[in-house]
């Protein structure tokens, strides 16, 4: 599994999102805090609309809200939505007599499988609190 800068938008987007997972969320405003194009955003929000892991809303006070909580939404799960790992089409019938099959059965299938092990355990949550762990808020008397 490799990741893309649509993986590395669409975590961003929704750890920016965990941070306050009640309020509506425009793609203006996280394209603008998180510095992502609004265009490439809206068509990586449409892929995680159709996936089911963000609701929108339209009207005035709409806008993108995260269908599950933060604690029930793991990296592997918007990976495999974005990356579109889940029909990953690897070699069934290998032919062990090409180094390319050896490499693709003994190094990338199980490089990819670790991947997705350690990606099921963390949540938006995890990531979430790690990121408000880093962040020293100043306040001015």
């Amino acid at each position: 599994m490799t990741t893309t800068k649509k993986s590395k938008y669409g975590l961003r987007a929704l750890v920016y999102m965990a941070c306050n997972p009640q309020k509506k969320f425009s793609v203006k405003e996280i394209s603008e805090k998180e510095d992502i194009s609004k265009r490439y955003l809206e068509q990586i929000f449409l892929i995680l609309k159709k996936s089911g892991l963000i609701i929108s809303s339209k009207g005035a006070y709409g806008g993108y809200i995260l269908s599950k909580s933060p604690k029930e939404i793991s990296v592997a799960d918007i990976l495999g939505v974005l990356e579109d790992t889940q029909g990953f089409p690897c070699c069934n019938n290998y032919n062990l007599e090409t180094l390319e099959s050896v490499l693709e059965k003994e190094v990338w299938e199980k490089m990819d499988e670790k991947i997705k092990e350690l990606t099921r355990n963390i949540s938006l949550q995890d990531l979430k609190d790690k990121y408000n762990d880093g962040r020293t808020d100043i306040y001015y008397i």
